[in-house]
């Protein structure tokens, strides 16, 4: 994982109406690494994402990518730079996969221009990567949850943005699918993306992510690696629960209690 910075958070302040939910948020995620955002429910982790991809707009502060203010990027060529998989993958509609996968070239082509050869390969490909293309051809409200949710990650693949946002991918998973997902997002960071990730599991979280980002009540509790972040004071400060680590043949476990 490299130094230079590809995203960073200055000063970031978001609000709705009177109430504020980010606050003062600063940090910064190096290129080619997997960032875990890590909170209780209402810590501002989804909102986080939700601003960095310009879904919503902070009200003060600034989001930086490869150090240029966000805002002056086009609509578009934001699109294709960061992607997010949202937390609420039940695809209601009636289409294939392979069409709602090739949603993500969108951001890539000109009003009324049709799909190319170089869109198609880009479509099968993330297909491929995700494990998808077995059932490329099916309805997407007919997928199972854990289909559901590589088909989403191979839409946001299809945009061949270098930075990928996903909001608690692993959150409705069974222990097997929870472990394909961050496997998957290893090689993904391998190959030279950027993933940032709300969740929720803090053994995954530990095992998988080279930093992590404790958020609460909206502001940022801690930021760095996961070996200092998970200590026992800073887990009972943000989650109010105690914990102890078991180690293991498999590397250290996290055993919670009240």
């Amino acid at each position: 994982m490299t130094e230079q910075p590809i995203l960073q958070i200055e000063k970031l302040d978001f609000a709705i109406g009177d109430q504020r939910i980010l606050k003062d948020i600063n940090c910064c995620f190096a290129a080619g690494g997997i960032h875990g955002l890590i909170g209780p429910n209402g810590s501002g982790k989804s909102t986080l994402l939700r601003n960095i991809c310009r879904i919503w707009e902070p009200q003060s502060g600034r989001v930086l990518i490869d150090g240029r203010d966000y805002r002056r990027f086009p609509r578009k060529t934001l699109s294709r730079t960061v992607t997010l998989v949202q937390q609420d993958t039940h695809l209601d509609f009636s289409i294939t996969v392979s069409d709602f996968v090739a949603m993500g070239r969108h951001p890539h082509l000109k009003r009324l221009q049709w799909l190319g050869q170089h869109d198609l390969d880009i479509i099968d490909g993330a297909l491929r990567v995700t494990g998808t293309e077995i059932f490329r051809n099916r309805l997407i409200n007919e997928l199972s949850g854990g289909e559901a949710q590589l088909v989403s990650l191979a839409r946001a693949l299809a945009t061949e943005a270098p930075i990928v946002l996903l909001d608690e991918p692993t959150s409705a998973l069974d222990i097997l699918h929870k472990l394909e997902i961050m496997e998957l997002l290893t090689s993904l960071r391998d190959a030279g993306k950027t993933i940032l990730i709300s969740i929720h599991d803090l053994d995954l979280a530990r095992r998988y992510c080279d930093t992590v980002t404790l958020l609460q009540q909206g502001c940022v509790h801690y930021h760095g690696m996961p070996e200092k972040g998970f200590s026992e004071q800073r887990i009972k400060e943000v989650f109010h629960v105690g914990v102890e680590e078991i180690a293991t043949d498999h590397g250290v476990s996290l055993l919670f209690y009240r």
